[in-house]
């Protein structure tokens, strides 16, 4: 057995055990690989020479109550082969992680779940419950109309970013780099959705958006202060219709009625 970083050459097998692991569309994959892959950031286990086991570190920020930043890397993609499972693969790779990490001058490294039963496997390697997010489910009947003064456009991984650090100045929370951002960009928009500036009641804020199925929309970031998050809502419903949609706002913010907080982070 044998733990390293990736080879340049490598990538096309990483892609197979990507597609078997996920079952992902392969426009997503080769997405990841175009804005994201850096070799020296995929960690492989290989077993008789033969790719077991991987996983991603992608570099982000983390910006702390007291308005310090830290450097941290986000573990994704985490994947081991049928063929191997049940040997511990995944967790000897989570281990090479904080060393690989240490090398790096990292101060610490987060996780996103994909399940809620993975959160105890990944307590089993140190990590603990960080970040959480407010989320409400509604159907779009339940929204009021729209008003004609009210905006959403399309908007370029630098202008979302640019307004997504504005208005989470002085809050704890993840900062990514375009890179990420641009990432995040192309998923929606595989999906149908996109990244979005939304103006509401005079007010500017932004969305990052994609569809779960024809008829379920998936705010995975909808970022507007509370009063203005039920007409953001409604001009929404003109740009990308459906039945129901998910929300997801900051935790420390207030939301919109009949929202909760929901486990979603992990960091160590």
């Amino acid at each position: 057995m044998d733990i390293r970083p990736s080879r340049p050459d490598e990538a096309e097998a990483q892609k197979r055990l990507w597609k078997q692991a996920f079952g992902d569309d392969p426009r997503y994959i080769d997405w990841f690989y175009t804005c994201c892959w850096r070799p020296e950031n995929m960690l492989l286990l290989l077993e008789d020479g033969n790719l077991a086991s991987m996983l991603a570190l992608l570099p982000h920020g983390l910006t702390l109550p007291n308005g310090e930043e830290a450097k941290a890397y986000y573990v994704y993609a985490l994947a081991t082969d049928a063929a191997a499972r049940g040997k511990g693969y995944g967790r000897q790779l989570l281990h090479a992680v904080d060393v690989h990490l240490k090398a790096l001058g990292a101060d610490c490294v987060t996780v996103v779940p994909a399940e809620p039963s993975l959160f105890k496997f990944f307590g089993t390697v140190g990590f603990a419950p960080g970040f959480s997010t407010r989320k409400v489910e509604l159907l779009r009947d339940e929204s009021r109309e729209p008003l004609p003064e009210d905006r959403v456009t399309p908007a370029s991984p630098e202008e979302y970013n640019a307004i997504r650090n504005r208005l989470l100045a002085g809050t704890p929370a993840v900062t990514y780099g375009t890179e990420l951002i641009r990432y995040q960009e192309g998923m929606c928009r595989l999906s149908g959705g996109g990244l979005y500036r939304v103006e509401a009641d005079g007010v500017e804020g932004c969305a990052a958006v994609e569809y779960v199925d024809e008829d379920s929309v998936l705010f995975k970031e909808l970022l507007l202060p509370s009063g203005q998050l039920p007409r953001a809502l409604a001009v929404f419903s003109r740009t990308l219709p459906g039945r129901r949609c998910h929300v997801r706002t900051p935790a420390c913010w207030e939301g919109l009625p009949g929202s909760y907080l929901q486990p979603f982070g992990m960091l160590k």
